[in-house]
């Protein structure tokens, strides 16, 4: 599981929170944060997260993400598509002699129809993943005892304007 901590900034009515997190603790991981230009090097991200710990204004809150939905994510997201590109291409080769048509004409239109296809099955499982909340980070704890840090967090010049990137949502 993906866990970050951050600052809540606003509370909104539908359930969630918007809290802003330090890119550096979100990004310790990854093997491009040297060459990433997300959001200008920007060190701090604003996301929206799910708040079913009941933080407030002000909380600093612990941010969770389940690993194995990110990666079920990513597996959806590419290899659907991938797997439609070839499963259409092959069907074109397939069907060539019945249509009438050359072999290459065949595979790109049937590829590319499988592959526009494989995109609108991915569009309904990600609606229905984002339904069930399932892509939403929540706020699994709220840090009580580190209240102080949360001050001066918020007295950061970027938290106390409560602006951050507004492409990191």
């Amino acid at each position: 599981m993906a866990h970050t901590r951050g600052l809540v900034i606003k509370i909104k009515e539908d359930g969630m929170a918007q809290v802003i997190t330090d890119r550096k603790n979100a990004c310790s991981g990854c093997n491009s944060k040297h060459n990433c230009n997300s959001c200008l090097s920007n060190s701090k991200m604003m996301t929206e997260a799910l708040n079913s710990a009941g933080a407030k204004e002000g909380d600093l809150v612990d941010i969770s993400l389940n690993s194995g939905v990110v990666l079920k994510s990513a597996v959806v997201m590419y290899l659907i598509p991938i797997v439609g590109l070839l499963i259409g291409a092959l069907t074109g080769v397939s069907v060539r002699g019945i249509l009438g048509i050359e072999e290459t004409t065949s595979s790109i239109i049937f590829g590319s129809t499988s592959l526009f296809l494989g995109f609108m099955i991915v569009a309904y499982i990600s609606k229905r993943m984002s339904a069930k909340n399932k892509l939403t980070p929540t706020i699994s704890r709220i840090n009580k005892f580190e209240k102080n840090r949360a001050t001066s967090y918020s007295n950061n010049s970027l938290f106390h304007n409560k602006r951050a990137c507004s492409g990191c949502h």
